[in-house]
C-alpha cells in the first residue's frame, strides 16, 4: 500500500468508497446517497487536502479527506448545502457543521477517513493519517478535529491510538481533537 495525492481521475472511486463505507442506506436510498456525497466527499475533493490509499495493483482502497480551515469550509460548504436542498431535500436538516464551531480556533482542520473493509486493520489508516498530519504540520495548521459516532468503537479506538483526545461528548458521538 502507498499513499498518493488525490487526482480528479479517482473521483468516481472515491464516490464508490464513500457510498460503501457509509450508512447502509446509501445502497438503497438515492437521496441518502446524494446527500452523503455532497456532505462528506465532494466538498473535500473539490477544496480540501486529500490523500488516497493505493494498493499494489493501482486500485484505490481508501482515502483521508481534510478541510484545513473551518472558516473557509463554512463558506464553500454552502454551495453543497444548496445542492442538497435540490437533490436530497429529506436531508436538509442534516446540513449542519456547527458542532465544529466552538473548536475552530485551536482545531481549524477536520477530516474524514474511509477505507474499504479488506484493507482495514492492516496499518492503512495509520499510513493515511501520518501522511495528512505531516502535511498539515508543514503548513502550520495548529490542530485537527473529527466527529465520531458513539456506535463506531473501532474508529474511536483508532483516533485515540493516533493521539486524538475527546473535546466533547454528545448524545450520539464525540468531537475528538489533536493539536499539531
Amino acid at each position: 500500500m502507498r499513499v498518493i495525492p488525490f487526482e480528479e481521475k479517482y473521483r468516481d472511486k472515491c464516490h464508490e468508497i464513500c457510498i460503501h463505507t457509509g450508512s447502509p442506506d446509501n445502497l438503497v436510498n438515492e437521496e441518502h446517497r446524494k446527500f452523503s456525497l455532497l456532505m462528506y466527499c465532494d466538498p473535500y475533493l473539490d477544496h480540501g487536502k486529500c490523500f488516497l490509499l493505493q494498493d499494489d495493483q493501482g486500485e484505490i482502497q481508501g482515502y483521508i479527506l481534510c478541510a484545513e480551515s473551518y472558516a473557509s469550509f463554512k463558506e464553500y460548504i454552502q454551495e453543497y448545502f444548496e445542492e442538497i436542498k435540490k437533490v436530497a431535500p429529506s436531508f436538509v436538516l442534516r446540513c449542519d457543521i456547527s458542532e465544529y464551531e466552538a473548536y475552530q480556533k485551536e482545531y481549524p482542520a477536520h477530516l474524514h477517513v474511509d477505507i474499504l473493509e479488506d484493507c482495514c486493520g492492516k496499518g492503512s489508516g495509520t499510513l493515511l493519517m501520518h501522511t495528512l498530519l505531516d502535511a498539515l504540520k508543514k503548513e502550520h495548521v495548529p490542530g485537527i478535529m473529527v466527529g465520531v459516532a458513539k456506535n463506531n468503537q473501532r474508529a474511536f479506538n483508532f483516533y485515540q491510538k493516533m493521539g486524538f483526545e475527546i473535546l466533547v461528548e454528545a448524545e450520539y458521538g464525540y468531537i475528538l481533537g489533536q493539536k499539531l
